[in-house]
């Protein structure tokens, strides 16, 4: 597509995505649909916590303006099956965020309904078709798609994890879509493009009111949907290419939330030794053991936190970008592994320097 009218989705998405979180604040701050502080919550104050109903609207309104344009119209038709899958999944995905911010689910509701838009997603191509090891090629079959909902599922509860301060879910996704858009203008996958300019536009003017100190929070509906898209966007089409399950492009780029996922589900599940049923219900209980949490307790400072982190997803999503890119793949690879290096080191050098201190204490 042409670069000026992405760049005018991105604006028109930025524009209405501002506008509609100033509504969505002040009608959540008379009704009283607010965030109270608890001891997981780093906020003081009474916040309202259904922003995601903004970063939606200001996500999909642009695109039915755009919709009127020819050229956006033809690649509509081309993509039609993709685009209601996006459509059904996501309508699952805000339902089950908008229960959540306003009842409230537990993990066995939003596990089904979180599985059932992923089905949606894979039943119409968004899946992985074989893994490539060593220049081998192993078609993966029925496998294939399982293997795609574990994935679409885990991205999504990963981005819903990582929105534990201000603004930290909303920088970091905002980084992973540009890179998404980035690594579509190399593919030449226009819709994939468009998907994520009006994703990057919508965080873009919601940042505005999520940034330190927040006054709105993206909430469930917010933390799902954009898990979901780009959960979406991390999986080829079959329009464009059959997708391997390798560590490269969209899939490195989402390598700081899942790799942050996975090693809390290992400390929940191997805690104190209790029958498995309570280890696999500990896996769905919240705690502060996610990066967010670990970077506060040793730099003191939420600010430090979120650059630190944005830093790292910043170094996954160059590799991601690098590594969809022939020419610059082994940089990329490179790139990653500095990126999971630093990780490794803000997460686990807290528990080197409290040992120091515990040592110094006793001699």
């Amino acid at each position: 597509m042409e670069a000026l009218a992405i760049t005018a989705l991105f604006l028109a998405s930025c524009v209405t995505s501002f506008i509609a979180t100033r509504v969505v604040k002040n009608a959540a701050d008379h009704i009283g649909l607010v965030d109270r502080p608890d001891e997981r919550k780093t906020h003081e104050r009474d916040i309202p916590r259904v922003g995601g109903l903004a970063i939606i609207f200001g996500f999909g309104f642009p695109l039915l303006l755009l919709a009127a344009n020819s050229h956006a119209a033809g690649l509509v038709s081309k993509n039609i099956s993709f685009l209601f899958a996006m459509l059904a999944s996501g309508s699952l995905i805000v339902g089950l965020g908008i229960y959540d911010d306003l009842v409230g689910a537990d993990a066995p509701k939003k596990f089904i309904v979180q599985t059932a838009a992923a089905i949606i997603l894979v039943s119409f191509g968004y899946h992985f078709t074989f893994v490539s090891l060593a220049g081998q090629v192993v078609d993966l079959g029925l496998l294939g798609s399982l293997a795609s909902v574990v994935w679409i599922v885990g991205v999504i509860n990963a981005l819903n994890f990582i929105d534990g301060m201000d603004s930290l879910a909303t920088v970091v996704s905002i980084t992973i879509a540009v890179a998404f858009g980035v690594i579509a203008v190399a593919r030449q996958d226009a819709f994939s493009l468009v998907v994520m300019t009006a994703l990057a536009g919508s965080l873009a003017g919601f940042y505005w009111w999520n940034k330190p100190p927040a006054r709105i929070f993206m909430g469930d509906s917010g933390s799902m949907f954009i898990g979901l898209l780009l959960a979406a966007g991390s999986i080829a089409r079959p329009s464009k290419s059959p997708t391997a399950i390798i560590i490269s492009g969209p899939i490195l780029a989402l390598a700081l939330p899942v790799i942050d996922t996975l090693i809390v589900m290992k400390q929940r599940f191997g805690g104190p030794a209790t029958p498995l049923s309570k280890r696999i219900g500990r896996l769905f209980n919240a705690d502060r053991r996610h990066i967010h949490h670990v970077l506060v307790l040793r730099f003191g400072s939420d600010a430090k936190a979120i650059l630190s982190i944005w830093i790292v997803t910043l170094l996954f999503a160059a590799a991601g970008v690098m590594t969809a890119i022939d020419v610059t793949k082994r940089i990329g690879y490179s790139a990653g592994i500095l990126g999971l290096i630093a990780m490794i080191a803000l997460r686990y050098q807290r528990k080197r320097s409290e040992k120091t201190r515990n040592e110094i204490a006793s001699t």
